[in-house]
């Protein structure tokens, strides 16, 4: 039997640390999961045409507050039109509803949007997704809340 003596063993996102038992000649295993840190960013890739917000009798009022990134912090995010204790990503556009849809980093590190009955829809990939229902979206993918022109994000990951 191999000795491994008292050093730490990593194998892809598991880690293997041996320790030994007072009385014991043979080794016990200690079996913990590596956190690998991820920053997952949604970044604003609309045109960020307005026209459409003017003729609603929205204006200069709205410009600011189009995000240009939306920062995934936390396991669930909610997008909608203003910051509130029920929305943490907040995309300041009159076709974004109050609370739009709600992003969730899963433990397998994947990003789930689901929209949450929105006026305007949410699309991954040009595809509009069913209320209630999570959908996918992978790095490089599109997610559009409710607004092509401001509110159109493609998922960045970085290491």
């Amino acid at each position: 039997m191999a000795s491994f003596s008292n050093r730490a063993l990593t194998s892809g996102r598991i880690s293997l640390a041996q320790n030994r038992g007072r009385s014991s000649s043979r080794g016990i295993f200690k079996v913990q999961k590596t956190i690998q840190s991820k920053a997952f960013i949604l970044r604003n890739v609309g045109d960020l045409d307005r026209n459409h917000l003017e003729e609603e009798g929205n204006t200069e009022k709205q410009e600011d507050a189009i995000p240009r990134v939306l920062r995934l912090n936390g396991a669930k995010s909610v997008v909608g039109r203003v910051s509130s204790s029920a929305v943490n990503l907040a995309v300041g556009v009159a076709t974004v509803s109050s609370a739009h849809a709600m992003v969730d980093l899963t433990p397998d590190g994947k990003v789930m949007v689901t929209d949450l009955t929105s006026t305007n829809g949410t699309y991954i990939d040009g595809e509009e997704l069913l209320p209630g229902i999570p959908q996918e979206l992978t790095e490089g993918g599109e997610v559009i809340f409710g607004d092509e022109h401001c509110a159109r994000f493609e998922l960045v990951v970085e290491p």
